[in-house]
């Protein structure tokens, strides 16, 4: 069964036992009882779409966690929208009880909950986008640092090798963060890394250890182009 049917099937019991208790008290029928009674089961309606909009489409537990708040806002405004009523329903003993506070204050919960509902699942597509487009940007980095890490296994001459974990400890020392305004400066980087790498597998040694410095200052230069941009 799915997570949808339980909660429409677990909405239609608390409709019914919320039918029968009601209807079983000898509250006052009048206008009140029915703004309060029918705002109740628009409460309950309402919990599938809110119940949707914070799972649909979401296949992993990040996503889930996320889409908690806003199905969280639904059961908070049926427990609020459930005790305004039954005050309601109680208020109907009084005689000339405004009618207008009822529709006022149902209105008015209804709102908030639409507006409360929204505005989380904004906020949980907001975190869920900002955390996409840092995993794109730190992609560059990461790369590199894997690749300067894999390169000293490559060679068996010491000073290289030495220069080589230097230069995997700069990376993992650097700030992964990309953006436009650097990319001329990783796309030299990057350049001077692919340089490296071939040296490396092609056992030149001597150009390997030329490249490492250049590398190195691309690097420096990336990561002093990545700090004054953060600064501005």
């Amino acid at each position: 069964m799915s997570k949808k049917r339980k909660q429409s099937i677990n909405l239609a019991i608390i409709a019914i036992v919320f039918s029968i208790i009601v209807f079983f008290i000898p509250f006052p029928k009048g206008a009140t009882f029915w703004i309060a009674y029918i705002a109740e089961l628009i409460a309950l309606v309402l919990q599938i779409p809110i119940f949707k909009l914070a799972y649909s489409n979401v296949n992993d537990l990040k996503s889930k966690v996320l889409g908690f708040p806003v199905f969280r806002v639904g059961y908070i405004y049926l427990g609020v929208q459930t005790t305004v009523s039954l005050i309601l329903f109680a208020l109907g003993f009084i005689k000339n009880f405004p009618l207008w506070i009822s529709v006022v204050l149902c209105v008015i919960i209804l709102a908030m909950a639409l507006v409360c509902s929204m505005a989380t699942d904004m906020a949980r597509d907001t975190v869920t986008e900002i955390e996409a487009t840092q995993a794109v940007d730190t992609h560059l980095i990461k790369e590199h640092r894997l690749k300067s890490q894999q390169l000293v296994s490559k060679t068996n001459d010491s000073e290289l090798r030495k220069k080589l974990e230097q230069l995997a400890e700069n990376f993992s020392y650097s700030d992964p963060v990309s953006s436009p305004s650097i990319f001329d400066a990783e796309r030299k980087l990057t350049d001077c890394f692919a340089e490296l790498e071939l040296a490396v597998i092609n056992d030149d040694t001597a150009k390997a250890s030329e490249l490492c410095k250049a590398v190195e200052i691309a690097l420096n230069d990336r990561n002093m182009a990545c700090k004054l941009n953060k600064q501005r």
